[in-house]
Parts: structure tokens; C-alpha cells; sequence
């Protein structure tokens, strides 16, 4: 296969997104030793995942917009430089509010990255490889969550939580360095306008893919970002499997401790099987997702797919804390298959997006997808925490997680066609 420019995209920010995931995933394996530092219990501790959550779903919205406006490029280089920087300033906190205002500070320069990540990944990537494109380009984040939880728990038996961070600030400071050098900027009159779900796709897949293809724009107004009912069901339906996704992204390491794995390296390695899960849920499922489309069926049939395997498997994970018989395979097992799921949803979901909305508004509508989505992410760190502290057990966290995700499938499914298994259709007025 000849390498071509997208190739270079694909990996340039796949990149971005492993050390994006090191920095804000690594946190989650050196709560133990940060909660007997400060004294803090397991809902101060959640809080402190959760002010990170509460600035990165803040800034997608205007980080998307302003990557619409003033160029996708800009907003990526200071993005990844600026969660470098956070990084190594998390490593030199002293105190429970400084880690607080560092972790609000990481979640501002990461949550600056997405709304222009996405955008230029659907300008440079053919329409036929488009939702394996949005998938490998996204394994980043399983990679960088993998070896953050890994490498976090390891480096901090050895040396201390703090050195944790700077070390995982040198390949962020890389990332921002390829990004600025190697990923050109979209014309943003060059958009490849959405794809008509009437219309075959004609894109040839060994096409040059060094720029956008060009193709006729027309003007797009921003009330489409609001007005849509489409995008209201992906905004909301997206919530529960970031939700699920941070409640084992945040407490598996603490929950392999509570079963009885008492090194907390090797209850990150456990653990970690939930970022590797990420490599082959993406890919596969974003492939599945095309060929669903290529037989015209909507991609939201592999999202829902996801979603109720996903909500199974927490029940399931919730059942096992709860009777406390299961071994710690088990577990292992349930974290791996329910984080195949539920990273691999989010390649047809993003693979929806491009195909739904204009290119011109695209970065916007990334942006505020993401940052609604992830109110899941802000409640989900905390509540977990407040559970365990209430109940003295992760068990209703888990079965909280399967609950919701099943109202995420019904939104889902009420994307046009609602409630049929057809192609997505434009988000343009003409087809409102």
C-alpha cells in the first residue's frame, strides 16, 4: 500500500492522542498514594478527576468554533504544547487545591484538541475509508490510556507520583512539535459537503489524498449546530458511554486493589487492558461501520450494537463486586470486552458526524458533541467515588453505568431514520 498524505495525518495525531491519554489517564493509578498524602477520601479524590473534566468539556465548544474560524492547525499546536506544559506544572504541586488548579488547567489545553483533531482527520481521509479513518486515527487515546495507567503505576513505586507527570510532559512536547511542523491546514472552502444518503459513494479509495477533495460548498448557518435534532440525539446519546468509560478509566485500578491485588503495578497492568482494548474496538468497528454503509444501513446500528454489549458487561463487572467470588481474571476479561465496546462505538459515531455535517461548521459540532458528551465524564469520576464512600462498594457504579447506557441506545436510534436501520441522513435544511 503506497503511503500517502492522510497516513501521515493519521499518525501525526494519533501521536497527539497517546500523550494527550498518558497525562490525563495516568492520573487515575496515583489516586492511592495522592488520597494518603493529602487526607482526602475517595469523592475528594473524584473531584479532583472531575475538575479536570469540568474545564476539557468547557472548552470543546469554543475550541471547535475557534478552530472553525481561526484555523484547525493553530488550535492543535497550542493544545498539545499546552497540556505539556500542565503536566510538568502537576508535577511540582504541593497541595491538594494546587493539583486542583493543575488539573483544571490540563483539562483547557486538552479539551482544546478534539474540536480540531476530528475536522481535519474527515478533510484528509477518502469517504470510503471514513469510519476506519476516524477509528484508527482514535487509538491514540486506548494507546495513551494503556501506557499511562501502566508506566503511572510502575513510575510511581519507584520514584513517586510527581515524576509521573514530567516524564509524560517529554513526549508531549514532541507531539506538538510534529503537529506543528507536518499537519498542513484545510481550506475551508475545500469541504467535502455531506454525503447524500441517495448517492453512491464515488470516491476511489487509491485516490491522492494530499488535500481535501474539492468539491461545491454552499453557505452554512451555525443554528444547524442547535437547531438539529440529529445532533441533539448524538450530544445526549454520547453522554452514557463516556460516562461508563471514566468510571473504569478512573477506579479500576482502585477496584483490582479492593478485590485483592495489593501492588499497584500490577493493578495498573490489569487495568491497562482497558486502553488496549481501545486498538482493536476502534478498528474493527469502524470497519464494520463502513461496510454497514456500503449495504445501506445506517452506522448507528454498530453504535447501539455497542452500547448494549457495553451496558451488559458493567452488570455483569457490577455482579462480580458485588457477590466478591469472581477471580481477578474475571474481571480482566469483563474490563477488556466492555472497553472493545465502548471506545469502539465512538469510530461510527465520529464517522456519522462527517458524514452528516457540513465541513464548514464540522469543527463546531465536533466540539459540542464532545463537550456535552462528556458531562458523563464530569459526574462519573465523583459519583463513583461518592458510591463507594456511601455503600462501601463500586458495585451500584458499575450497575449505574449499564442503566444509563441503555437510554443512550434509545437516542441513538432516534437519529433520522428514527428508529430504522437506513442510512444517516444531511443535517442540512433541505433534508430538516
Amino acid at each position: 500500500m503506497k503511503w500517502r498524505y492522510y497516513h501521515t495525518v493519521w499518525s501525526v495525531l494519533v501521536l497527539g492522542w497517546v500523550t494527550n491519554y498518558m497525562i490525563r489517564i495516568g492520573f487515575s493509578p496515583v489516586l492511592s498514594p495522592i488520597m494518603e498524602e493529602f487526607n482526602i477520601t475517595h469523592a475528594d479524590a473524584g473531584l479532583l478527576a472531575t475538575a479536570f473534566f469540568i474545564a476539557y468539556a468547557v472548552m470543546q465548544f469554543p475550541a471547535g468554533h475557534l478552530g472553525d474560524r481561526v484555523g484547525r492547525k493553530v488550535m492543535l499546536t497550542i493544545s498539545s504544547f499546552g497540556w505539556a506544559v500542565a503536566a510538568l506544572l502537576t508535577g511540582l504541586t504541593r497541595s491538594y487545591v494546587q493539583l486542583f488548579a493543575c488539573r483544571l488547567i490540563t483539562g483547557l489545553t486538552e479539551g482544546s484538541y478534539f474540536g480540531g483533531d476530528r475536522p481535519v482527520i474527515a478533510a484528509y481521509t477518502p469517504k470510503d475509508k471514513m469510519g476506519l479513518g476516524q477509528g484508527v486515527s482514535f487509538i491514540g487515546l486506548g494507546i495513551g490510556m494503556c501506557l499511562g495507567i501502566l508506566l503511572a503505576g510502575m513510575i510511581a513505586e519507584v520514584w513517586g507520583w510527581r515524576i509521573v507527570f514530567m516524564l509524560f510532559s517529554l513526549p508531549a512536547f514532541i507531539a506538538g512539535f510534529l503537529i506543528l511542523t507536518l499537519i498542513r491546514e484545510p481550506a475551508k472552502n475545500s469541504g467535502d459537503s455531506p454525503l447524500n444518503p441517495n448517492t453512491e459513494n464515488t470516491s476511489n479509495s487509491s485516490q491522492e489524498c494530499s488535500k481535501p477533495s474539492e468539491e461545491k460548498s454552499q453557505k452554512v448557518s451555525y443554528k444547524l449546530v442547535i437547531a438539529s435534532r440529529d445532533l441533539w440525539m448524538l450530544y445526549l446519546g454520547g453522554i452514557p458511554s463516556i460516562y461508563a468509560l471514566f468510571v473504569i478509566g478512573t477506579w479500576a485500578p482502585k477496584i483490582f486493589e479492593d478485590i485483592g491485588v495489593t501492588s499497584l503495578a500490577n493493578a495498573s497492568i490489569y487495568s491497562s487492558l482497558l486502553g488496549i482494548a481501545a486498538i482493536p474496538g476502534l478498528m474493527v468497528t469502524g470497519y464494520i461501520s463502513d461496510k454497514l454503509y456500503q449495504r445501506n444501513f445506517g452506522k448507528k446500528l454498530a453504535v447501539v450494537t455497542s452500547f448494549i454489549l457495553v451496558a451488559i458487561f458493567m452488570g455483569l463487572m457490577g455482579y462480580a463486586i458485588d457477590t466478591g467470588t469472581a477471580p481477578v481474571w474475571v474481571f480482566v476479561v469483563y474490563i477488556f470486552i466492555a472497553g472493545f465496546f465502548v471506545w469502539g462505538m465512538w469510530a461510527p459515531i465520529f464517522s456519522i458526524i462527517a458524514g452528516i455535517v457540513p465541513q464548514e461548521i464540522r469543527g463546531t459540532v465536533f466540539g459540542l458533541t464532545n463537550g456535552i458528551n462528556f458531562i458523563g465524564a464530569i459526574v462519573a469520576p465523583w459519583l463513583t467515588g461518592w458510591i463507594k464512600d456511601f455503600t462501601g462498594s463500586f458495585a451500584w457504579g458499575a450497575y449505574s453505568s449499564g442503566i444509563i447506557l441503555i437510554l443512550g441506545a434509545i437516542l441513538i436510534m432516534g437519529i433520522r431514520p428514527s428508529f430504522r436501520l437506513g442510512r444517516e441522513v444531511s443535517v442540512l435544511p433541505t433534508n430538516i
